[in-house]
């Protein structure tokens, strides 16, 4: 197989996400005497480290954001786990990758803490060699660096990796790592968005990247 490393994001691409995030949203919302929350606003923050995305989803500054980070994460820390599921065929299609000798890999804009709690629990974890979370890099998404960490912990050249994701942003990170990219149309982002950016490889279910590392 061409790729010996597979990087996935983790909102929108392993787990929806979606809920939780809504719900941690209109909680710390509400605390700061804010309006209401405007999902297709948010979305378009998805995918960005926390503090952009509460300044997109809240019309924070950058000052106030910052502040509403923690109040943010303690909220999603309450409300998460009974509103995250894996998306189907997620954890049967890793395990099978990881079988294969696939090295797999998660570059997320989540705080590290939270994605590797919730990665325990949707039972995954032990499918991954390397795990990346914002703390771990200087420069968040787009920016290449989480992809370079992986690749350089693991050992890998960038032509047999093939990054995985649902918002414009990870497709970005991957090109930008010289890597091949896979835009998957279930997440945050729509075909055409992601289309724009001329990934390698568009699906539609997960059990397709089965099929991409065999053709490849």
């Amino acid at each position: 197989m061409k790729y010996r490393l597979v990087v996935f994001d983790f909102d929108g691409t392993l787990a929806d996400t979606e809920a939780g995030i809504l719900r941690a949203l209109e909680l710390a919302a509400r605390d700061l005497g804010l309006p209401g929350i405007d999902w297709p606003t948010v979305k378009r923050g998805i995918g960005l480290p926390l503090q952009k995305t509460l300044e997109t989803a809240l019309g924070l500054d950058s000052e106030k954001a910052a502040e509403a980070v923690p109040l943010y994460r303690r909220y999603y820390d309450e409300v998460a786990y009974g509103e995250t599921r894996l998306f189907p065929e997620v954890k049967e299609t890793l395990e099978m990758l990881q079988c294969r000798g696939v090295l797999l890999a998660v570059a997320s804009s989540k705080g590290k803490p939270a994605l590797l709690a919730m990665m325990r629990y949707l039972g995954i974890f032990d499918c991954f060699s390397f795990v990346a979370g914002e703390q771990d890099v200087e420069c968040k998404k787009p920016a290449p660096d989480m992809v370079n960490l992986a690749l350089g912990v693991l050992g890998v050249e960038p032509h047999h990796c093939l990054v995985v994701g649902d918002t414009v942003y990870d497709i970005e990170m991957g090109q930008r790592a010289a890597a091949d990219t896979c835009a998957v149309t279930w997440g945050n982002n729509s075909g055409d968005e992601l289309r724009s950016l001329n990934p390698t490889f568009v699906v539609d279910s997960f059990t397709e990247i089965v099929s991409l590392l065999n053709l490849a």
